[in-house]
């Protein structure tokens, strides 16, 4: 998945345990889904999650840019396009997300949805005018093995939605172009914070407006209660403010690197907390989309800052 690089490259020693935190809460957003109350709409549950936590992530947004800058208001207009566009491809990200760990399971959909994502960036990249790298062209071709084997079309203990799986891989791509409008407004002056909060402001806005339109009959029970309240104010805002302080000091490697606890924690938490059963093919499948992911990731080669992303993700995130 595409991360942000540090201002510094020597990490402090905190920052790896903040990333890795991070990472994990970004990685449970699947199993919240699963724990919850059964028969929800999955845009219900991330219209919530998102209008929850993207509007208090971006009220800390506006609250940081008044105590730097006073009362002026950040010049946004010329960029509105970009923020709005990263707004809603965090909504989308949200709805096919959860749609896709719902049809395939936690390990899967996180999984494909995350090991997708770099892949769609650099595709997006490409169609941009920028020459894909070699080691992006290796990434893809390792983890489409993996999305291969990790489908069930080999040898497989069962066989997967492929509603689900194609669920699971635009939330991928809806990460990918959250991740383009992000680099976008760096690129034309926008400070980190500020189109940070401006996207996932936008994008609360829009799950606000969508959700009197969805089910919301879920949260009057307790487990759905309990589930929003992690979803939001957890996975969304904690991890974001975690990931944000570790990212000031991580190199991109480190980042990518420790990120992997996101997958891995979904993985396991489907395997061990939900009971999914993946067959050796599958298991297969999840390691060898895991190296893609790591070797798009650590190519050692710096570029522009760039807000920290969504769940998951899922994200995948």
């Amino acid at each position: 998945m595409p991360v942000p690089v540090a201002s510094s490259s020597t990490a402090t020693s905190g920052a790896p345990l903040l990333m890795v935190a991070a990472a994990v809460l970004f990685g449970t957003t699947g199993t919240a889904q699963a724990l919850g109350p059964a028969g929800m709409d999955p845009l219900s549950v991330g219209a919530v999650r998102q209008a929850s936590g993207g509007l208090i992530l971006a009220a800390v947004g506006l609250i940081v840019w008044w105590r730097r800058e006073g009362v002026r208001t950040p010049r946004l207009t010329p960029k509105l396009g970009w923020v709005v566009l990263g707004g809603a491809a965090i909504m989308s990200f949200q709805a096919t997300f959860f749609a896709g760990t719902l049809a395939n399971g936690v390990a899967v959909g996180t999984v494909t949805a995350l090991g997708s994502s770099p892949l769609f960036a650099g595709l997006f990249e490409w169609l941009s005018g920028s020459r894909p790298t070699g080691r992006w062209l290796a990434a893809t071709a390792v983890a489409v093995v993996g999305l291969v084997l990790l489908s069930g079309a080999i040898g497989a203990a069962r066989s997967l939605d492929p509603v689900g799986l194609a669920l699971s891989m635009a939330a991928g791509a809806s990460y990918a172009a959250y991740a383009v409008c992000a680099a976008t407004l760096l690129r034309r002056g926008v400070r980190p914070v500020i189109s940070t909060a401006s996207i996932l402001g936008v994008s609360g806005l829009i799950a606000a407006a969508i959700l009197p339109s969805t089910d919301l009959g879920w949260l009057a029970e307790p487990r759905g209660v309990a589930m929003a309240a992690w979803l939001g104010p957890v996975t969304v805002v904690a991890a974001y403010l975690l990931m944000g302080t570790a990212l000031r000091t991580l190199t991109a490697a480190s980042a990518v690197t420790l990120g992997l606890a996101e997958p891995i924690t979904a993985a396991g938490l489907g395997v061990i907390v939900l009971g999914e059963t993946l067959s050796g093919g599958q298991w297969l499948g999840l390691a060898t989309v895991l190296v893609g992911v790591l070797i798009a990731g650590t190519g050692g080669r710096r570029t522009p800052s760039a807000p920290p992303p969504p769940p998951a993700r899922p994200t995948l995130a």
